[in-house]
């Protein structure tokens, strides 16, 4: 079967990566992939919040079957990671940068957040669901005060690219990344700016 698929699309949703989780659970394949056009309790790492706009965005959660040891499931980061960054090259977004240890910026504002939730047992990876979230079509007034200047979108990138088209170069790459050894994907993202040593915020 096709990279991202099979597919689950849901117009609303509390978190894909909720759903993802317990498709896996119940034997979902690796590459399968549920996208929402909203998320009511979107997260971001360390619990953040991650404003899911309908229409107006990518959010998307991949389940990963890698046959990794549990000490390796870092790595899983910066799989997502570099899937986001390629895909965002490839829809013509300027000046990324990976942001230790996964959010991607454009000109130094987010414009994608990667969270990774694996599930292990007797010292391996028994999946891993990688949530993506890409800010495609949102307006600078689509975003809370607080924000305004520190986040963006590839609208406001100026890259018109509708969410459908970003969500089809974001399978590819992920796909990309995952049949690519992991330690030639490593040494790109720390190519993109990622640094191991960079403190957690």
């Amino acid at each position: 079967m096709p990279w991202g698929y099979p597919r689950r699309w849901l117009a609303t949703t509390e978190s894909t990566n909720d759903v993802a989780r317990d498709w896996a659970l119940a034997g979902a394949e690796a590459g399968a992939l549920v996208v929402a056009a909203q998320q009511s309790r979107g997260r971001g790492r360390r619990a953040r919040p991650w404003q899911s706009l309908p229409a107006a965005g990518v959010y998307a959660s991949f389940i990963l079957r890698p046959d990794w040891p549990a000490a390796q499931a870092p790595g899983l980061a910066i799989l997502g990671a570099m899937a986001a960054h390629d895909a965002l090259h490839a829809a013509g977004v300027p000046e990324l940068r990976v942001k230790w240890p996964n959010d991607v910026q454009a000109r130094g504002q987010k414009i994608c957040g990667v969270l990774v939730e694996p599930r292990l047992g007797a010292g391996r990876i028994e999946f891993a669901v990688v949530g993506i979230g890409i800010n495609v079509a949102q307006a600078r007034g689509d975003f809370p005060a607080e924000l305004q200047g520190r986040v963006t979108s590839c609208r406001l990138q100026g890259c018109q690219i509708s969410v459908d088209e970003m969500l089809e170069l974001l399978v590819e790459s992920l796909r990309r990344v995952v049949q690519a050894p992991l330690a030639d994907v490593r040494a790109r993202w720390l190519a993109a700016g990622a640094r191991e040593d960079e403190p957690e915020l």
